[in-house]
């Protein structure tokens, strides 16, 4: 078995060396943490491929046009303010 580049034997030595090191109650914390930091990095790894695979922008649709307003005719003789 090869892990990290590491035989059995490294890796043995290595998990007794932390343990003397950090002791048996913080091994558990840090074991915990290594876990949780591994099964992150697992979920980003399977999404990457398909938020590449995605397009950038979603499809644009075009902007509501404004309608105009029909013309009248401008009445030059006619007062603009309604009396009452």
């Amino acid at each position: 078995m090869n892990f990290f580049g590491m035989g059995i034997l490294e890796l043995v030595f290595v998990l007794m060396i932390a343990l003397l090191v950090l002791g048996p109650a913080k091994m558990v914390d840090v074991a915990r943490t290594l876990g949780k930091y591994v099964r992150q990095m697992q979920r980003a790894s399977l999404e990457l491929p398909r938020l590449l695979t995605m397009e950038d922008e979603p499809p644009q649709t075009p902007p509501p046009q404004r309608r105009q307003l029909p013309e009248q005719p401008a009445d030059e003789h006619q007062d603009p303010t309604p009396r009452a």
